[in-house]
């Protein structure tokens, strides 16, 4: 995740700061299946989601094997002498109910994929960006990078709150708490949703996804189906079409609050 004072050397993968924040999203995906554990109904559809993101990350079946057997020695080296058999026990069992559901997630994905769209879509062929539109893009996206993913997501929440303030309403409290990472240094007040962490964080992963978007221009082959599976993704979270249309309108607000000057007509 870029950031203003996050380091570009990624030479030595063992001391990667962008590793680190990408494992780091597997322990949060882990602590969220522990507190849903007793709630299947929540907890598989999640699951199942998660496993099919991986369909654009190269992963195969194989690797939830190799990743649980590293967080077992993980949380044998964290729990020490508190990884007792039983706890070994328990975490294996855990792990592999929620490695299954995650692995048939992949291989739905897959399977969806095989038989779903490549091509543009009738709806957005009006849209589809010029090669000069696509350039324009890029130029002003890596002025954007600069700022950092959340400081822009901070900004577009709150464009997105000044637009359609009843849009606050799909961020309640409770739904703010699953979307924060948590760490030793961060607060755990999110009473004040126009100062959440949590949305933050949430509205960074659309700048990401913008990112990725971006990067992708080019290729709709690629473009295509992973805009259409996050579209997809949206099902489960209060989303309707309106909403598209009012974060279109934050997010132009946030560009032009970013780039000033450099927001021209083009």
């Amino acid at each position: 995740e870029w950031s203003p004072d996050e380091g570009d050397d990624e030479s030595n993968v063992y001391q990667s700061s962008a590793l680190r924040k990408l494992f780091s999203k597997f322990v949060n995906a882990v602590g969220c299946a522990v507190v849903g554990l007793h709630d299947s109904s929540k907890l598989v559809p999640m699951l199942t989601q998660l496993g099919a993101r991986h369909i654009n990350y190269g992963v195969n079946e194989a690797h939830w094997e190799t990743l649980g057997k590293a967080f077992t020695l993980t949380l044998r080296e964290i729990l020490r002498e508190s990884f007792t058999q039983e706890v070994e026990a328990a975490w294996s069992m855990a792990y592999t109910f929620m490695s299954s559901i995650m692995i048939e997630g992949l291989r739905g994905a897959i399977a969806k994929r095989a038989a779903g769209p490549k091509q543009i879509p009738a709806s957005a062929l009006s849209a589809v960006p010029s090669e000069q539109m696509k350039s324009a893009v890029e130029r002003s996206w890596e002025q954007v990078q600069t700022l950092g993913t959340y400081n822009v997501g901070e900004i577009l929440y709150r464009h997105t709150f000044t637009i359609m303030p009843e849009a606050i309403h799909l961020f309640p409290q409770e739904v703010r708490l699953k979307y924060r990472e948590w760490s030793p240094d961060e607060g755990n007040d999110e009473s004040n949703a126009y100062e959440s962490p949590a949305l933050r964080k949430l509205f960074s992963k659309f700048v990401n996804a913008v990112g990725c978007a971006v990067v992708g221009l080019h290729d709709s082959s690629k473009l295509v189906p992973m805009l259409t599976e996050l579209g997809a993704r949206h099902i489960n979270y209060g989303v309707n079409e309106a909403h598209w249309e009012t974060l279109g309108k934050a997010f132009k607000s946030a560009l032009r609050e970013i780039l000033r000057e450099s927001f021209t007509q083009e």
